[in-house]
């Protein structure tokens, strides 16, 4: 089960798009309807990996991998995405758990 908020991580993309919970993902059309590539993946709350492949009913249900991303891991890719958007001080940037840096990314994308 997804532990949300999530962030959308695009292979081969620095930038990264925050979902909030499970009603948005489900009232934006722009995110469930959305033709993913086969690297693309969902991140949870808790690091978890999901695959954005499989669609039912036209609409992409994220598929859990059985993998996650550590705490390090998620901060690369928070830096990557801050310093893709223009935020400075990027190398300062730490967080205590992923939930706090994807937490974060909603709240500076907004």
């Amino acid at each position: 089960m997804i532990l949300w908020p999530a962030i959308i991580k695009y292979e081969g993309e620095s930038e990264l798009t925050f979902v909030d919970s499970a009603s948005e993902w489900e009232s934006d059309a722009d995110l469930h309807f959305f033709s993913y590539e086969e690297g693309d993946r969902l991140v949870d709350s808790a690091g978890a990996i999901y695959t954005l492949n499989q669609s039912v009913a036209n609409c992409i249900k994220p598929e859990a991998t059985g993998l996650s991303f550590d705490k390090d891991e998620i901060l690369e890719m928070i830096k990557e995405h801050f310093s893709s958007i223009g935020e400075c001080c990027v190398s300062k940037f730490a967080i205590k758990t992923i939930a706090e840096g994807i937490r974060f990314v909603g709240s500076v994308d907004q």
